[in-house]
C-alpha cells in the first residue's frame, strides 16, 4: 500500500512521541511505501537516515487551509490510505483514510476554549467521525466518549493502545538521573508533574495538596508548561504559600525526560480528564511509582500499579503523597507491579496494530 502519514506535529509533545514511534516502526516495513506530510523545516528530522519521502505542507495547523492543501497533496501522491494521527482530517480525499481521536476534550469541557475553537473542533470531529473509513482511539474510555458525542457507526472504532519506548527503563546505576539532578540544581526528594496546565490538568489540586501538613515536605518539579506563568495557578501558589517548593522546567528534550522520571521519588498524574495518560506509562516504566487519579482512562492505563486517588480530593491526593515519600515498602511494591504493567504497552504492539486497521481497508 502507498501509505500518507500526516506528520506535521512530528516534533511536538503528545501526538508528536505518537507519529515519531508509528513512523520507527513502520520502517522496518518496507510491504508498504510511506509518506509523511511535514511542516516546513521538518524536511530532514522527519526523512531521517533512512530517508523517509516528505511532502512539505506550508498551511498553519488548524487553519481552514490545511484542510485543502493536505488533502490536494495526499490526491497528487496517488495514495491508497491516509492517516490523519489527529482529528484534522483533510477535505475532499480521493483514497481511504484513517484517523486517531485521542480525546474530545473540546466537547467535553467546551468552557475551556474560545466559542471559535469550539466550533472548528465540533465540525473537524464530526467530519472526520463521519467520512474517514476507520477510527482510532487509544482506551476503552476515549472510545466510549467519542460516542457520547459524536455518531459513530458500530465497528469503525479501533482501540489500540499507546506504547512506551525502550529508553524509558530502569537505570540501576542512576547516571542520569544524578544528571538531571546537576543540571537543575535539585538537591532535595520531590514529586514530579508532566504536562501542560490547562483546566482539565487539574494541577491547582497537587497545589492545595501540596501545601497540606500531611503531605510533607517533598518538592514539586514541573516538566511542561510553567506555573510561574499562568496566572490561575501562580494565585493558588500564592494562597498555598508553596512557592518556595515547586520549581518549573518548561519543556524538555525528550532525551531528557528519562533522567527527570527517575531522579523522582514520584510522579503525580491528577487529571480530571486524560485519553490515555502517557507519562504514567513512561514514568512506570523507569520504575517510579506513580500517584494517580482515579478517573478517565488512567485506570486502563496504570491498572492496579499505581496509588489511586479521587482527583476531587486534596485529602486523599496528600494522604497518597504521605504514604509514598514515608513507606519505602510501597515504593517498591509499586515499582514493582509498575514495571509489569508498562510492560504491556509498546510502541510495536501499537504500530502492528494500526497497520493491522489499515489493512482492513486495502
Amino acid at each position: 500500500m502507498r501509505i500518507g502519514i500526516d506528520a506535521r506535529k512530528y516534533a511536538d509533545f503528545g501526538i508528536g512521541t505518537y507519529i515519531r514511534n508509528l513512523a520507527q516502526v513502520y520502517d522496518a516495513h518496507p510491504e508498504h511505501r510511506f509518506t509523511y506530510v511535514v511542516a516546513p523545516g521538518d524536511e530532514a528530522l522527519v526523512a531521517g537516515p533512512g530517508g523517509r519521502a516528505t511532502l512539505v505542507n506550508r498551511s498553519g495547523k488548524y487553519s481552514l487551509r490545511e484542510l485543502v492543501s493536505v488533502s490536494a497533496q495526499a490526491n497528487r501522491a496517488r495514495l491508497d490510505l491516509f492517516h490523519a494521527p489527529h482529528y484534522t482530517l483533510p477535505l475532499g480525499l480521493t483514497m481511504r483514510s484513517v484517523v486517531t481521536i485521542h480525546d474530545v476534550i473540546h466537547l467535553r469541557f467546551p468552557e475551556y476554549f474560545s466559542p471559535l475553537q469550539r466550533t472548528y473542533a465540533r465540525a473537524v470531529i464530526g467530519h472526520a467521525a463521519r467520512t474517514s473509513d476507520a477510527l482510532i482511539v487509544d482506551s476503552r474510555f476515549a472510545a466510549t466518549e467519542l460516542r457520547r458525542y459524536v455518531r459513530v457507526p458500530e465497528g469503525k472504532i479501533h482501540v489500540i493502545p499507546l506504547g512506551v519506548s525502550g529508553s524509558y527503563a530502569p537505570e540501576p546505576a542512576g547516571e542520569s538521573a544524578r544528571r538531571f539532578r546537576e543540571a537543575h540544581g535539585i538537591d532535595a526528594p520531590f514529586l514530579l508533574y508532566v504536562g501542560s496546565l490547562k483546566p482539565h490538568k487539574n494541577v491547582g489540586l497537587l497545589i492545595r495538596a501540596l501545601a497540606r501538613p500531611g503531605a510533607g515536605d517533598l518538592q514539586l518539579v514541573c516538566v511542561g508548561e510553567r506555573i510561574e506563568e499562568d496566572q490561575r495557578l501562580a494565585a493558588e501558589v500564592a494562597r498555598a504559600g508553596v512557592g518556595h517548593r515547586i520549581r518549573s522546567l518548561g519543556w524538555l528534550a525528550e532525551e531528557f525526560l528519562p533522567g527527570a522520571y527517575r531522579a523522582a521519588v514520584a510522579l503525580v498524574v491528577p487529571s480530571l480528564y486524560e485519553g490515555f495518560g502517557l507519562p504514567a506509562l513512561e514514568a512506570m516504566a523507569c520504575g517510579t511509582p506513580v500517584i494517580s487519579a482515579n478517573t478517565a482512562s488512567l485506570p486502563e492505563v496504570t491498572g492496579d500499579a499505581a496509588l489511586a486517588f479521587s482527583p476531587s480530593s486534596e485529602g486523599e491526593l496528600a494522604e497518597a503523597i504521605r504514604a509514598v515519600s514515608a513507606d519505602a515498602s510501597i515504593r517498591a511494591s509499586l515499582r514493582e507491579r509498575g514495571l509489569r504493567r508498562a510492560a504491556q504497552f509498546t510502541w510495536e504492539r501499537c504500530a502492528e496494530s494500526t497497520l493491522h486497521v489499515y489493512g482492513t481497508l486495502a
